[in-house]
């Protein structure tokens, strides 16, 4: 019942971002998400005494945010260098044990990479030229639903069919018959696009997109796993009734946001 009603509070948000007014709207809703995500990660990385900066982080990745808002992918890397530069600086004045440096300054990078660098292509794919037919808005849809679909489709084939073991040492509960269904459940949901509200997307292309985004939100799903394992914790927070933390939410969405990206980078653009 708390996914259920988690669904209906934020999915009416998430549509009415993406289809009606400015980009900004979509993107302050992805800086609160990747805020709310960090400090999830870092504090994952305090469990197992890894503490990353976390101001420099969220600096840096609200830099990293700004920069794909406005389409200056050039920035990013800067903004990544600047980080490694201050991030060391600050190590070496206030970092009393010498033997902590490199594992802290590994987790304020990771993270910026990890949680806003990723997250930063669904803002690239919100202010991508619409060529007249709201293209932004029908490659986000099309990517939620996806990403939805496969992440249902997995979870509901899992429980009623499951029986070998994806990878039992991250999640025990993810079967091979799960990542199945969810692939189906990803196929489905890119010819329903195809055949509703996204034309544009070839069919000769929805296939196997959709097989790619489904894989990528799977292995997505068992790296945050992997994370929340080693750091012995079930969900990343709690913030979300039914789903536990925003990182939580946010695993197959990571991996996958960057794929589409591109896929628009190299068939549509």
């Amino acid at each position: 019942m708390a996914r259920i009603i988690s669904a209906v509070v934020f999915l009416p948000i998430l549509i009415v971002t993406l289809w009606f007014g400015s980009p900004i709207y979509f993107a302050v809703l992805t800086g609160i998400a990747v805020a709310l995500g960090l400090i999830e990660y870092y504090g994952l990385s305090e469990r197992v005494g890894a503490s990353g900066s976390r101001v420099q982080g969220m600096v840096a990745s609200a830099g990293v945010l700004l920069a794909f808002y406005y389409q200056r992918h050039d920035w990013v890397l800067v903004i990544l260098t600047v980080l490694v530069i201050v991030e060391l600086a600050v190590q070496l004045f206030h970092h009393t044990e010498l033997r902590r440096v490199l594992v802290a300054s590994s987790v304020t990078l990771f993270g910026v990479f990890y949680v806003a660098v990723l997250s930063g292509y669904l803002i690239a794919l919100r202010v991508v030229d619409d060529q007249g037919i709201q293209l932004s808005a029908r490659l986000l849809s099309l990517f939620f639903l996806i990403v939805f679909a496969g992440d249902t489709g997995a979870y509901y084939v899992g429980r009623a069919l499951g029986c070998h073991k994806l990878a039992p040492k991250i999640s025990p509960g993810k079967t091979v018959e799960g990542l199945i269904g969810g692939l189906l459940a990803s196929v489905v949901a890119a010819l329903i696009a195809h055949y509703t509200f996204f034309p544009e997307l070839k069919l000769s292309h929805a296939i196997p997109l959709a097989l790619v985004m489904g894989a990528a939100g799977a292995m997505g799903d068992l790296c945050e796993s992997m994370l929340k394992r080693g750091a012995q914790t079930k969900d990343a927070g709690q913030i979300i009734p039914g789903h536990g933390g925003v990182l939580d939410r946010l695993d197959s969405i990571l991996f996958n946001a960057p794929v589409l990206y591109y896929y628009y980078v190299v068939f549509m653009k």
